[in-house]
């Protein structure tokens, strides 16, 4: 496996058997300070952002440089304490990693930690901060719409920050929202404007497919069904397109995403086929 190969399977195959993988390649002469990527990541950089802890410690010990920046500024540990990984970012910090912050972060982690009053203060002497123009900072908005309650969405929309901007696996805010199931996010998102139908470049889904797709395979969905149910009226209520972009007379997206389903949300999609 190549090192190009390898970041791949971290970010997109990493299951029971990936850290003895990861290990075995490292083994094998693969540098772990290799960069890939629209944002000049190493291995490291992808670890932590996907919260591989043991996999992050694994690449510290075989000579992974635990302070690199990516394209965007932002090393392991930045990544880790903007998305509220503290004990993460504590294990990096113990190996070495500094704590070192811009604005931007700063601003990431007042508001992924519940800390709004700060955040607001913030906002108040540096309105960009919701919408820095770096992509590695603006997917904010993405990161807490899938795992957050309701007010750190209403403070971003309201602070002006890109609706439509990717974060996790290329998916929008709105994406995150369908994946995760948080209807009363996607609510505001859509109020707000977001873009109904974006096609991430990694699963090329919009978020009606991430619902479809979240309510089987998203973690607890078994028992959370009712919330895909309604992330799919909402999302279809609103207009989504259930074509791909240069597919608009075909049903091939329909029926992807109709097999993709459960039962309890194929039920709503039924109401919204599309002619062949």
């Amino acid at each position: 496996m190549s090192t190009k190969n390898l970041h791949f399977y971290l970010d997109f195959e990493y299951g029971p058997d990936g850290d003895a993988t990861l290990l075995k390649h490292l083994n094998n002469g693969i540098n772990p300070n290799e960069r890939f990527g629209e944002f000049s990541e190493t291995l490291l950089h992808v670890a932590a952002r996907r919260y591989r802890t043991n996999a992050c410690k694994i690449l510290v010990q075989h000579g992974a440089e635990i302070n690199a920046k990516t394209k965007g500024g932002k090393t392991a540990y930045a990544h880790c304490i903007r998305r509220g990984f503290d004990d993460l970012a504590r294990a990096l910090n113990s190996l070495g990693a500094h704590t070192d912050l811009n604005d931007a972060d700063e601003f990431a982690v007042a508001v992924t930690h519940g800390q709004l009053d700060k955040a607001k203060t913030m906002l108040a002497s540096n309105p960009d901060l919701a919408r820095t123009g770096n992509p590695e900072e603006d997917r904010l908005l993405a990161d807490v719409a899938g795992r957050f309650p309701t007010e750190p969405v209403i403070l971003l929309i309201q602070a002006g920050a890109n609706l439509d901007a990717p974060a996790l696996d290329d998916g929008t805010p709105l994406h995150q929202t369908a994946w995760f199931g948080q209807p009363q996010n996607a609510r505001l998102l859509i109020d707000a404007g977001a873009s109904l139908n974006i096609f991430d470049k990694v699963h090329e889904s919009a978020p009606i497919g991430w619902v479809s797709h979240g309510s089987r395979y998203s973690g607890d969905a078994e028992n959370r069904q009712e919330v895909y149910v309604q992330l799919a009226r909402m999302l279809l209520e609103a207009g989504c397109d259930l074509h791909y972009p240069d597919e608009p007379d075909s049903t091939n997206y329909f029926e992807r995403i109709y097999k993709d389903a459960t039962p309890a949300v194929r039920e709503v999609l039924d109401k919204y086929r599309p002619s062949s």
